[in-house]
């Protein structure tokens, strides 16, 4: 009975159109939307491809912001997560941006540096540089699937999938 009683709560979350009361459905670390992956909250959206802001202001209304990269561990279980999930073929917008100063790439939920070069960055072939490489047309970060999903810059106005952590308010 226990266990059909935890099915039921976990159903009744999962396919609530209505945000419940509490952040937290059941016993999740996390809250509703979101799933835990190493030390954050996340939420991978493959449903619907947005441009970087529309995406930014969707992660917004799930009290989130774009995923934020810290330290090569992140980038590791963030990877492994996409990969679990079977979406690792994909582009996903993340929180790195250098608009406003280019070639000086920051994480939008703080505004702290985003670290350069290897493991971070994809590496081109052509003419074999690191990304970031589109300079004032390319200013929004994502993970990259021609790139084992390491960071590349792409156009903002672009609609890709996106991925959102959790920011406790």
């Amino acid at each position: 009975m226990k266990k059909c009683l935890w099915g039921l709560i976990f159903l009744a979350c999962a396919l609530s159109e209505v945000r419940p009361q509490s952040k937290y459905c059941g016993n999740e670390k996390c809250p509703t939307f979101y799933k835990q992956v190493g030390s954050n909250c996340v939420y991978v959206s493959t449903k619907t491809k947005l441009n970087w802001q529309k995406a930014r202001e969707t992660c917004h209304s799930i009290d989130g912001e774009l995923l934020t990269l810290p330290d090569a561990n992140s980038l590791r279980e963030i990877t492994l997560h996409l990969q679990v999930l079977g979406v690792s073929k994909e582009f996903f917008w993340i929180g790195a941006y250098d608009m406003g100063h280019e070639g000086t790439w920051r994480w939008i939920k703080d505004k702290s540096d985003v670290s350069m070069g290897t493991p971070f960055w994809a590496y081109s072939s052509h003419p074999f540089v690191h990304q970031p490489t589109g300079k004032d047309k390319a200013n929004c970060g994502i993970l990259d699937k021609n790139h084992g999903g390491h960071m590349s810059d792409a156009d903002c106005n672009l609609d890709l999938n996106f991925i959102c952590e959790y920011v406790d308010k």
